[in-house]
């Protein structure tokens, strides 16, 4: 398992699908709802020109990673039940929703069906798009523009912070800094939350009782994720009004949406230049921001390495064969692989492939999991990491362009 990768649709849409295989089997995707968004708002928009949904979306999805990785939970949720209590991993891993837990041989586990975004990008690998998925498309791009934070100036001069002294980015950063880490105006920063974010009415009396309760901590303690987004959402607006960041390119609010899932990746992949300009500001000193181009370069540069084994060695798929990146070149992939430490490459490589016997025991033990009931409510168990056993259903074609994803004769079923 590689870095966790949170990537836009920009470096995806570039890679061929040789390169996308070398991606999702190298790194653990992280797919945010926004590369969901922009997918299918471009199958709106090329449609309405006269394209087939087959040209636009089709080449896309086919390079939509299956292997590895998940979608990570809208940001906008994750904002609000910050908000209200729930907490929040930020842990450079994906967010993932509708797990079931379950009991089987005495054991616990939670499973995690096939997502509604993997089944999406399956049908549409077939040609086949609902127009329900391009209206929730719809609904939560309007929702992610609804977020407004126009008022930024006002309110800021209410907090105490002057944003006309802010010169360049770096100072928009450390004034949206300091909004979030304020304690003397709670219930101006309070006020400031609702009116931008848009917090439904129902759950604005309880977060303003949950604030006097903890004693009006600075946000980055009492809600860190909500803080995160906050502040990249104020650094934002801070920059569009001091002239920074262009207002009249109405994809920046979606660009910039990509850096609320920073907290949920080792790298960001992009080949946008907001981005490139605007993301170190925000990383964590073990995280990394990549060029996308650069990345691509270096994917292609794999996949010709790879082209050279005999074709017995790659029929029998490419988990057989690299399972971690080559260490004998510098590759940029194996650099992003030191990220989570240097001890894979002490490793003593490709492991032999495992036995029928032990891969049908395997089988069943998850198979005894994913069809067992969910438990019941009063079974629930918490914290999450009591549990013995987490699984995770995937949809794999067995050949992505050139190459077997799994070995060439593993039975269908």
């Amino acid at each position: 398992m590689g870095p966790v990768a949170l990537f836009d649709k920009s470096f995806l849409q570039s890679l061929s699908v040789d390169e996308s295989v070398w991606f999702d089997h190298f790194f653990v995707a992280n797919i945010s709802p926004l590369f969901y968004i922009e997918t299918l708002a471009d199958l709106d928009k090329e449609m309405s020109r006269g394209k087939t949904a087959e040209q636009v979306v089709g080449n896309i999805a086919e390079k939509a990673p299956q292997m590895s990785g998940a979608a990570n939970i809208s940001h906008l949720d994750l904002l609000v039940g910050s908000l209200m209590g729930y907490p929040v991993s930020m842990t450079n891993r994906p967010v993932i929703g509708g797990g079931r837990q379950v009991e089987a041989a005495g054991k616990r586990g939670v499973n995690f069906d096939l997502s509604p975004e993997a089944k999406a990008f399956n049908r549409w690998q077939d040609g086949e798009y609902q127009k329900l998925e391009r209206e929730f498309a719809r609904a939560w791009r309007a929702q992610i523009k609804g977020m407004t934070f126009e008022s930024s100036a006002s309110y800021a001069q209410k907090l105490g912070v002057d944003i006309s002294s802010c010169k360049n980015m770096n100072d928009a950063a450390n004034a949206a800094n300091r909004i979030v880490n304020l304690t003397n105006k709670p219930y101006e920063l309070i006020g400031f939350i609702v009116n931008a974010v848009g917090i439904p009415r129902e759950y604005q009396q309880k977060l303003v009782r949950r604030y006097q309760i903890a004693g009006f901590p600075p946000l980055t303690r009492f809600a860190p994720y909500a803080a995160h987004v906050i502040k990249v959402e104020v650094f934002f607006h801070i920059c569009v009004s001091r002239g920074f960041i262009s207002a009249d390119r109405p994809s920046n609010k979606i660009d910039i949406a990509y850096l609320h899932y920073l907290p949920f990746c080792n790298v960001f992949i992009s080949g946008d230049k907001l981005h490139r300009s605007t993301v170190d500001l925000f990383l964590k000193d073990d995280q990394r921001f990549v060029w996308g181009p650069d990345l691509k370069m270096d994917l292609g540069r794999l996949n010709a390495h790879y082209m050279e084994f005999p074709q017995e060695v790659k029929d029998k798929g490419v988990l057989s064969f690299a399972s971690r990146p080559p260490t004998e070149v510098d590759y940029l992939t194996s650099e992003l692989w030191d990220l989570l430490g240097p001890s894979w490459r002490n490793s003593e490589g490709d492991t032999a492939p495992i036995t029928q016997e032990t891969n049908d025991k395997i089988l069943e033990h998850v198979k005894q999991f994913t069809d067992a009931p969910t438990l019941p409510p009063d079974g629930i168990v918490d914290p999450l990491d009591e549990v013995d056993s987490v699984s995770l259903q995937r949809s794999v074609r067995r050949k992505r362009g050139s190459w077997y994803q799994v070995p060439k004769d593993l039975k269908d079923g």
